[in-house]
């Protein structure tokens, strides 16, 4: 009767990936080899949350099959209106974020999950108020998930391994660790950070991107994060609300500095405007920068900025890109959210374009209201701009170069 031992190596490890962490727990418990060679696969990845159990259970595995693991994944939950503690991070959980005994670990991964957004929350509460370095500590000893961020962050900087942060619903709001210097040596450490920035709209309709305070902290991001991430080469940023757009007094600036991140080679922003900061970055990094992903940011239609100017600036700075993504790979609105739209004869000139040529670009025109925060799409601008083709020629004037950069590497 035929066996999976008698497979070669190499078919039995396929097998092995399509099995889910159950099944190979399953499989390592029939004998000593199928052990062996999952060990580690299974305990390759340790996630654990706040909750005393899951903490305990995380740190004793990590005790024995530490060696094993190469992410961590910390789920950072309470209420909003929960009080702190003392600590409100369990020494267990303290102790994984660390890096105790997992000697070979290299990615971690952090989710704030603190019911910000829920609906009886109104956005002014947390994020309409200036904070000095003693309010914050005030906050830290009042309120349960202030207390989280801030140990999360002391247990992450006291670990010299971690070089991939994932930080997922991250709070623009200040810790006091950030005011730190092992804060700094931490993030020069990393290769690689992927931040996914928090925002939400109350049920009042009001959007964190009104309030001056949230708006202050994520435009020092450069000073406060990018400035130290020295060694960073991999940068990704999901924004909740635009970033890059700079004309009232409540938008984001893009933080990101010419000065910044020197050896970054991998870009992706998404929901952000390209802006003259964005131009600026891109050419003080030509040389290094090689994979610009951009697909999913747009150009604000009532600025001097277009499409058309902010592809052949980078051009002109002829940058060492080998990939590069934009214009999205789906249409940035449905026709049929245009009111009569059969009867626009522009529309059915793009459509007629879109149909006879499927690598044309949809290059999108937005416009984000200063009062309400809300960002909506310039169909009428989009339509426009796509029938002069000004910014696909410019577009397709860079990928040339991409495309060059790409083969005299072959």
């Amino acid at each position: 009767m035929a066996c999976l031992l008698d497979l070669p190596s190499e078919l039995f490890f396929e097998i092995v990936k399509l099995l889910d962490i159950g099944g190979k727990i399953n499989l390592s418990s029939t004998c000593k080899f199928y052990r062996a060679q999952l060990l580690p696969e299974i305990f390759k990845t340790i996630r654990l949350t706040i909750d005393e159990t899951s903490a305990t259970s995380a740190r004793t595995v990590v005790e024995t099959y530490g060696q094993y693991t190469k992410t961590i994944e910390f789920i950072c939950q309470c209420e909003r209106d929960d009080r702190a503690t003392a600590p409100s991070l369990l020494p267990a959980a303290c102790e994984v974020l660390k890096g105790h005994f997992t000697p070979n670990l290299r990615t971690v991964k952090v989710k704030f999950d603190f019911d910000l957004d829920n609906e009886a929350n109104e956005v002014y509460q947390d994020f309409d108020f200036h904070e000095d370095a003693n309010y914050t500590r005030e906050t830290e000893l009042r309120d349960k998930w202030r207390a989280l961020m801030n140990e999360t962050w002391e247990a992450l900087v006291a670990n010299t391994l971690i070089i991939e942060l994932i930080l997922d619903w991250f709070p623009p709001k200040w810790t006091s660790t950030y005011r730190t210097d092992a804060f700094r040596q931490f993030l020069n450490q990393l290769e690689s950070a992927t931040i996914n920035i928090f925002g939400f709209e109350d049920y009042s309709g009001v959007r964190t991107n009104t309030m001056v305070e949230y708006c202050q902290f994520l435009a020092k991001l450069d000073t406060l994060f990018f400035r130290h991430m020295r060694g960073l080469k991999c940068l990704h940023i999901q924004a909740s609300d635009p970033l890059g757009y700079a004309e009232e007094a409540t938008s984001i600036p893009l933080a990101l500095k010419p000065g910044d991140l020197p050896l970054l080679q991998s870009l992706t922003l998404e929901n952000c405007f390209v802006c003259p900061e964005l131009i600026s970055f891109i050419q003080s990094h030509a040389q290094v920068l090689k994979f610009l992903d951009i697909d999913e940011c747009f150009c604000e239609h009532g600025s001097e900025m277009t499409w058309a100017k902010f592809f052949d600036e980078i051009y002109e700075a002829k940058p060492r890109l080998t990939e590069l993504l934009a214009g999205g790979n789906k249409a940035p609105f449905l026709f049929d959210e245009m009111p009569n739209w059969e009867a626009n004869d522009a529309v059915l000139l793009m459509r007629q374009k879109l149909e006879a040529d499927s690598t044309l670009k949809i290059f999108r025109q937005m416009h984000l209201d200063p009062d309400e925060g809300i960002l909506t799409v310039n169909h009428d601008k989009t339509v426009e701009r796509f029938n002069r083709g000004d910014d696909q020629r410019a577009y397709d004037r860079l990928m040339a170069l991409v495309n060059e950069n790409r083969q005299s590497l072959t």
